[in-house]
């Protein structure tokens, strides 16, 4: 089984603007439309930020 991150880097959602609908890159149509109400101008949305990743220190001597 699959355990699909929900938060995060590099998560992306797409949202509908006529209907609506969020929804994962996988769910989408097969010509990249909203499977609900067939629109094609979806907006991306982005959640978490920046990844946090440690700063390597700088080495010493």
């Amino acid at each position: 089984m699959r355990i699909t991150p929900l938060r995060g880097s590099g998560v992306a959602w797409f949202k509908c603007p006529g209907c609506r609908l969020k929804c994962r890159p996988t769910a989408l149509a097969p010509d990249g439309s909203c499977p609900r109400c067939g629109e094609s101008r979806l907006l991306k949305l982005a959640f978490g930020g920046r990844a946090d990743q440690p700063t390597p220190y700088p080495r010493q001597g």
